[in-house]
């Protein structure tokens, strides 16, 4: 009768050495700090979560044994952004891959969602995207008319939300709601010639909020998995 052998601790010692090594040459990626910045849209905030990124990987366990290194520092890294703002798109984010992909608990072995979980998710997230759609007049008219064309300042929230909806859904990390994106849908009010730096970081910042106010209107806690 075959026994297992134990572990061989030099052999395990060395294996995370080279795992934490590669961990600190990955915060410090020039691609992965841009990455960072595009995510917070702010150079401290960026900075900030790449360091607790860093050290939440650090203290993993089996931090060797994660095959895809950047990739999950990558998932790690756009939760901490979240986190930090206090969005809505993380708690999405983190519920919604509970089911819609494999998790790995602390860099261990990958457990698939039973057919259960994934066909109860599917339905669930279809009566999301149907409320959004569904009570798409009654959303717009709940956001607050912050600019002098409040029609089209609420038209730019209602599609970022329904994208972070989409992107968390599908445990992606969403760009929808970041500085850059309302920049883009609404050069006028978010990149405002002439504004002062301050104010346009308010109008940022309550954007995510009126983001984050619509999906808690279509969303409801005991519902997230």
């Amino acid at each position: 009768m075959s026994s297992i052998q134990p572990a061989d601790p030099v052999a395990t010692a060395r294996q995370r050495l080279v795992a934490l090594q590669r961990l600190t040459e990955i915060r410090e990626d020039p691609q992965i700090k841009r990455l960072a910045r595009r995510y917070a849209g702010d150079p401290a905030l960026a900075d900030d979560a790449l360091q607790r990124t860093y050290y939440a990987l650090a203290q993993l366990k089996n931090l060797e044994q994660i095959t895809n290194l950047p990739a999950y520092f990558r998932k790690v890294l756009a939760r901490e952004v979240r986190r930090e703002r206090g969005q809505l798109a993380a708690a999405l984010v983190e519920d919604f891959t509970r089911v819609a992909e494999a998790r790995q608990d602390a860099g261990g072995p990958v457990t698939p969602p039973s057919i259960e979980d994934t066909v109860g998710f599917s339905l669930q997230a279809r009566s999301w995207l149907e409320r959004l759609a569904g009570g798409r007049d009654s959303l717009l008219a709940g956001v607050p008319a912050r600019s002098d064309d409040p029609v089209r300042y609420r038209v730019v929230i209602y599609v970022a939300a329904e994208q972070v909806l989409r992107d968390g859904i599908n445990a992606e990390s969403s760009d929808a709601d970041t500085d850059e994106a309302f920049r883009t849908a609404y050069p006028d009010y978010f990149d405002q010639l002439g504004c002062l730096p301050n104010t346009l970081y308010q109008r940022f910042h309550r954007a995510r909020d009126d983001v984050k106010h619509l999906l808690q209107a279509i969303i409801s806690r005991n519902e997230l998995f």
